[in-house]
């Protein structure tokens, strides 16, 4: 994938530019890579760009998408080239494919595909470069309106090769990537990433524009190999191993290299009234933060663990701690709205509203987790939210469901929002750890070291507390 010298420069790139690596994937194993970004970055502008060699052809293989309805860059069964937008549910559907079929296994193909919905020009919203050159013929096209949000760089779960939406079931790449790039922010042409050779041959280069917010850059190389002291260290899968924090700590690394982290915040207290029946809201979980962050060798990175907020009688819930690694903080989840028409507070997940109709706390900041449930008159007080939906989503008064997360090597679920107390129905916390919401009872505490919120008290009965939170920090290290 290197081209002569004396090719012409482009934007002060050099076009004498060698990949040495790439990634593999297999479409049998399900294997693929996710990243959820900490917040939203620019949803009207964007660009993938990737250098690709199919192993298989006449199958869905998907290279790069986000996980809700169907947002994704793929290359159909009918071999061609892809960019699609879905907002599910009987939704509108959005899209340009290309005439011209990818077809060639031998070959290595440069795709870029762009959005950019800010642009007056319907069709410059969706572009799609092969090779160097802009599709301009279609087999099939629907351009989305101007300023429409994709569901790509939203704070959700996006993969790369398999679709963005229900992956494991989805249409795996097979074949190889490299020099995956991901900008934020921008909509950049093909010349960006290549350049025509002297003898006409499409050719990479290195992109060296800026990335956004949320963009990136995939190699194909392998991790820097790392020890590592602080937390309990345990193997996960492969070579890699997690240090789980579930008190203040330190983590040293042994060399330069990238880590992956989980950071979670401790959840929120539920609140609780004196010996009324008026429903009480849940506590909120706390903030979620997952990503990869850059450590410097011998460097002993201060490890903070967020408490759950106490619970209590005759109060508004109590906000959970902040956890905190390098850089990174996750915001303790918001406490429970007390007795009638008090608020429940901000947090990473925003607190369950009290009786009457009092509002759900925010998810302050954006990005970590979801709003409390605003409190239904006569209903009790709202769940508070979960890292993975806010609170209410699954019924009055239950709390938001928290995600999962395999850094430590099996899948976990964290971060679930405490259920709101009513005095004749028990309202469930969130998956996740989330407590129960009192009937005629206490409430229930969230889950140890999962950042979960606690649930409502009610008639004179005591809050549950939240549950604390935990930072777990992956390295490779063999």
């Amino acid at each position: 994938m290197s081209g002569p010298a004396g090719s012409s420069t482009w934007f002060g790139k050099d076009p004498v530019y060698e990949i040495g690596q790439s990634l593999r994937f297999e479409d049998g194993s399900s294997s693929y890579l996710s990243r959820t970004p900490a917040s939203a970055g620019n949803r009207r502008t964007w660009t993938f760009s990737a250098w690709v060699k199919q192993g298989t052809i006449s199958t869905n293989r998907s290279l790069f998408g986000a996980n809700v309805g169907s947002n994704a860059i793929y290359i159909d069964s009918s071999d061609v080239f892809t960019l699609e937008y879905y907002n599910g549910a009987g939704g509108t559907n959005f899209y340009k494919a290309t005439t011209a079929k990818l077809r060639d296994a031998s070959a290595w193909y440069h795709v870029v595909g762009v959005w950019n919905t800010t642009s007056g020009t319907a069709d410059d919203r969706i572009q799609l470069w092969v090779n160097g050159t802009r599709v301009t013929e279609f087999s099939a096209s629907n351009n989305p309106g101007q300023n429409l949000d994709s569901h790509i760089n939203n704070n959700i779960t996006h993969t790369v090769g398999n679709r963005g939406y229900n992956p494991i079931a989805g249409a795996n790449w097979d074949g190889y990537m490299a020099e995956v790039n991901f900008i934020d922010g921008l909509a950049l042409p093909a010349y960006y990433f290549g350049t025509t050779g002297v003898h006409g041959e499409w050719k990479p280069i290195k992109y060296v524009g800026a990335y956004g917010t949320n963009g990136f850059y995939l190699t194909g190389a392998d991790g820097v190999v790392m020890s590592a002291t602080g937390g309990n260290s345990t193997a996960t899968d492969g070579d890699f191993k997690a240090a789980s924090f579930t008190a203040n700590g330190t983590f040293t690394p042994s060399a330069d290299g990238y880590v992956e982290y989980l950071v979670i915040a401790g959840g929120g207290a539920g609140a609780a009234d004196g010996a009324t029946t008026a429903g009480n809201g849940g506590g909120g979980a706390g903030g979620f933060r997952t990503g990869m962050l850059a450590v410097t060798a011998s460097t002993g990175y201060s490890i903070t663990v967020g408490a759950g907020g106490v619970g209590a009688l005759s109060a508004t819930g109590v906000n959970g701690g902040n956890s905190v690694f390098s850089s990174i903080t996750s915001t303790g989840g918001g406490g429970g709205g007390y007795f009638t028409s008090t608020p429940g507070a901000a947090g990473g997940s925003g607190g369950g509203g009290s009786a009457q109709t009092a509002a759900g706390g925010a998810a302050s900041p954006a990005g970590q987790g979801n709003a409390g449930e605003t409190a239904t008159n006569g209903q009790g007080g709202g769940g508070g939210g979960g890292a993975g939906e806010a609170g209410g989503t699954d019924g009055v008064g239950q709390g938001g469901d928290g995600l999962a997360s395999s850094i430590t090597g099996s899948s976990v679920t964290y971060a679930g929002g405490g259920g709101g107390s009513f005095n004749s129905a028990t309202r469930v916390g969130g998956a996740g750890g989330g407590g129960a919401g009192g009937n005629e009872s206490a409430g229930g505490d969230g889950s140890a070291n999962t950042g979960s919120g606690g649930g409502a008290g009610i008639d004179g009965n005591e809050s549950g507390s939240g549950g604390s939170g935990i930072v777990i920090i992956r390295y490779k290290y063999q």
